[in-house]
């Protein structure tokens, strides 16, 4: 008998195009799991640019601030000097005391000087280079004289002639009883002043810092290589086009100076003819994203190989990320909160405090309800810093803003610290006579605390205030109810300090 031939192995014609498609859908799923992290690295470029954008608002923000102070600091001291003078006060002695005073107080002034009418050098901080020297040939005197505007004028920057260094002129014209012209005020800002105050923040090799003119001339620029005072950007595409379409912006460009390519962020100033921008290199922006760009393609490789020998690693990989951007969304969360806070008091900062003021003013616009602003100043806090130590004066600014806190009772109520020494509260729905109480109160409440106070005549720690009330009119603007109590604040501060004053009734 012959052997049996063995059963052949059934074959199933539907298998191998199970496998394949088996192989198919883990391709599918590798090519999807690609795609959608192509998709999410180019997002994360967009994310790098739009915190680059951010960083640089910010920070044009602060140094637009920090510009915007110093042409203020400067501003007063010309106010200060242009009553004195016309109020006859002509001794030499007393005002060039006065002028050493100022420049002394204001460490960014190189010079504070008054010219007569024929340009002459009448009082100074400064020697003049020649006894017989005269200014008449300087753009701001030549302003002053053919312009009747009693307005402060910010000059293009000028070498000094007591010093020979790089200033920026802050000038006004004061008459004579007759109201004829009689001469012009002068106080000069050190450029090194914002070259000093640049040096602190962290723009990267090829990052940039500008402050210039409105007209395109060069103040200061960081770095100094290219683009140095005195020259001109006037034909560069943020004086051509970015300044005419907004005065706060942000772009992107070559610079025409060094051939960067960089983000930037620009910003007008509010009261002067000055921008500043601030900018960081694309490629230095990018670098950390490129190089986590190409870490995350290797790995996507890996787990898209790991996908077709196992199947799983995909979605642990999903399930981390997911983990870290809930904690990046909560690290946000609670950075935003801090961004409205100042760190030294606890109380709402000037970003805050801006916030609120806009949106308390349409409400009160719209409600015809009355919206009052209390500034408060500490007296003589420079005074106070020089005897006792910035951290006393970190211990000065505290106890004042506890003493604020106290004053917030209602929830709409804003009490931030607006800058430096100085405070501001916000009080919807009260009265000129409300906020005066609420102000009388406050200045009360700072006095009683009784922290000692060498530098101030009555001994202890006192604040100025200045406050104002109205009921907003279409044609009115925040920023004229911060004048208005800001001006009421200066006259509590000139009459004498540590009392209260309101705002001049318009005219």
């Amino acid at each position: 008998m012959g052997g049996t031939r063995p059963e052949p192995v059934p074959r199933f014609p539907g298998a191998r195009r199970s496998l394949w498609l088996a192989y198919a859908l883990i391709l599918m799923a590798g090519l999807g799991a690609i795609l959608v992290n192509l998709l999410q690295v180019l997002d994360s470029k967009e994310l790098y640019l739009r915190e680059a954008d951010k960083a640089n608002a910010n920070l044009a923000y602060s140094i637009a601030q920090h510009a915007q102070e110093s042409l203020k600091e400067a501003d007063i001291v010309l106010s200060g000097l242009l009553a004195l003078l016309e109020r006859g006060e002509n001794s030499p002695a007393a005002i060039n005391e006065l002028l050493q005073t100022y420049k002394q107080r204001a460490s960014q002034l190189a010079g504070v000087f008054v010219y007569d009418a024929e340009g002459r050098w009448r009082f100074h901080t400064n020697a003049p280079p020649t006894p017989d020297a005269s200014n008449s040939d300087r753009d701001y005197f030549q302003f002053h004289r053919q312009s009747v505007s009693r307005d402060t004028e910010v000059s293009n920057p000028i070498r000094s002639r007591s010093t020979g260094e790089w200033v920026l002129p802050v000038s006004r014209r004061f008459n004579d009883r007759e109201g004829r012209f009689a001469g012009v005020v002068l106080a000069t800002i050190r450029i090194d002043h914002f070259a000093e105050f640049y040096k602190q923040f962290d723009i990267g090799h090829d990052g940039s810092i500008l402050i210039a003119m409105n007209n395109g001339t060069i103040i200061y620029r960081r770095p100094e290589q290219a683009g140095a005072t005195g020259d001109s950007m006037a034909g560069g595409y943020l004086f051509q086009s970015d300044l005419k379409r907004a005065p706060v912006g942000l772009g992107a460009s070559v610079s025409g100076l060094d051939g960067v390519d960089r983000v930037y962020a620009y910003r007008a100033l509010d009261h002067f003819p000055l921008v500043v921008a601030v900018s960081l290199s694309r490629q230095e922006v990018l670098a950390e994203w490129g190089r986590k760009a190409a870490m995350v393609g290797a790995l996507v490789a890996v787990l898209v190989l790991a996908l077709i020998l196992a199947g799983g690693g995909l979605v642990v990989r999903m399930r981390q990320r997911m983990v870290v951007a809930q904690s990046i969304a909560r690290e946000n969360r609670e950075l935003s909160r801090l961004a409205n806070r100042d760190s030294l008091t606890g109380i709402s900062n000037r970003r805050q405090f801006d916030q609120s003021l806009q949106v308390e003013f349409r409400r009160a616009a719209s409600a015809g309800t009355a919206l009052a602003l209390v500034m408060i100043d500490v007296d003589f806090f420079k005074a106070f810093n020089d005897r006792y130590g910035h951290q006393a004066g970190d211990v000065c600014l505290k106890a004042v803003g506890e003493v604020l806190r106290r004053f917030k009772v209602r929830a709409s109520d804003t009490v931030a610290r607006y800058g430096g020494e100085e405070f501001a509260v916000l009080l919807p729905h009260t009265d000129l006579a409300g906020a005066r109480l609420v102000a009388e109160r406050i200045r009360q409440a700072v006095y009683e605390q009784g922290l000692a106070h060498a530098g101030n005549p009555v001994g202890v720690v006192t604040v100025s205030v200045g406050v104002h009330s109205l009921v907003p009119q279409d044609i009115d603007h925040p920023d004229h109810l911060v004048e208005l109590a800001d001006a009421a604040l200066y006259r509590a501060k000139s009459d004498g300090r540590n009392r209260v004053c309101l705002a001049e009734p318009m005219a």
